[in-house]
Formats: structure tokens, sequence, C-alpha cells
């Protein structure tokens, strides 16, 4: 049963008893307890699991993250990170939701959610192709990430303590980067955000950074 389970499961990379049940309508749930128990699977949160095989080089956190806490898409420091906008690598994987912020600590790493309001959600991100599973096919499932410019407002946004040029200056931000978001799209996403505190620390931004 394990095997056919495997062979069936694995290009899934993460999967819920929803998931399982669709592909095995027969089967006795107890199995996933068995097989935690035995190393080959592990529980991410509620009904959600990855194989403990699972390699990370593929993505497979972001996968996570857009999965075990829904609606939510990849934003703030891990973005800021993978657009080269700050410098640091980032050791948790964080994104926005518009459920109540919360974090999770699993056998994949750290993830971090942070509440935006529903009418900031829906708007700003992308599809990315990264699930790199070769053997998905059908089954490939697409990772939702902030584009550059949302990354950067939802940052600045929920971190409302960067408000000084010192603060903004420490965030080490890539200018040749930035420079390249500040473009149309940037501000008609900032101009959807509807806060006077918002517009003030970006005009801070663009100034500490000479753009």
């Amino acid at each position: 049963m394990w095997i056919e389970f495997q062979t069936r499961m694995k290009p899934f990379r993460v999967f819920s008893t929803l998931d399982v049940e669709k592909q095995f309508p027969f089967m006795n749930l107890m199995n996933l307890v068995r097989w935690q128990k035995k190393g080959y699977i592990s529980k991410l949160r509620n009904r959600w699991y990855t194989f403990n095989d699972a390699e990370s080089n593929e993505n497979i956190e972001w996968l996570a993250a857009n999965l075990i806490y829904a609606p939510s898409y990849v934003s703030l420091h891990t973005a800021l990170s993978w657009y080269n906008l700050i410098p640091d690598m980032v050791p948790v994987t964080t994104s926005v939701t518009t459920r109540k912020t919360n974090k999770f600590s699993t056998h994949l790493g750290e993830f971090y959610y942070h509440r935006i309001k529903p009418e900031l959600f829906g708007f700003g991100y992308t599809l990315e192709n990264m699930d790199a599973s070769s053997t998905a096919g059908n089954l490939s499932r697409k990772i939702m990430v902030a584009t550059p410019q949302k990354a950067i407002l939802d940052f600045l946004y929920i971190n409302s303590f960067y408000d000084s040029k010192k603060e903004l200056k420490d965030l080490r931000l890539n200018e040749g980067e930035l420079a390249k978001i500040i473009n149309d799209d940037f501000y008609n996403f900032l101009g959807r955000y509807k806060s006077e505190a918002l517009n003030r620390r970006i005009q801070l931004m663009t100034k500490t950074y000479g753009l």
C-alpha cells in the first residue's frame, strides 16, 4: 500500500487528506498516522502533509506556505530577498493573508503570516511556476508570490516603525533594483492602500535612496 501511495502522491509534494481521499477513496486515513510514526511522512498543519525526503531546493517551503494557511501569498522579507531588494537571506518563509496573523513551526521550517485587509489582498501577486517536480504533470501547482512592488508596499505597510531615514537606511535596500520597480504599477498599487502614513513612508524611502 505504501509504495502505491508514494507513487501516486509524490507529485503533489504537499498534500491534504482531501487530496488523499480523491486518489484513494477507500483508504483508511489511519495509514497516515502509521506512516508518520515510521518516518515516511510528516504533518505540516492540521490535514496537510509532506514526504520526509522532499527536496527543499524545489521551493517546497513556498508551496507549503501557500497551501497550509490559505488564502495567502509569499511576500515581505522572503519576497524582498528573492527579488534581491534586501541583502539578507531570510530563515523563515513570510506571507500575507486575510486571516489572522499566525506562525507555524514545521520540519520544513518556520512560516510567518501577517494579516492585511481583504481589499489589499487581491492584487499585486503573480503565479510563479516554481513547483519544480519534473513528474508533477497536471498536478503541478503554481506558487503565489508578491510582485516586487507589492512586496515592498506590504512590508512598509505592516512594519510601520520604518518611519525615519535611519530605519530605512538600515534596511539596506538595493538602490539599483529599487529604482526598477518605482514605476506606474508601484504608484497604482500604493493608491489602493489609501494610507497617508504609507504614502509618507514611501516618500521618505525614495528620498533616502535618492530616487
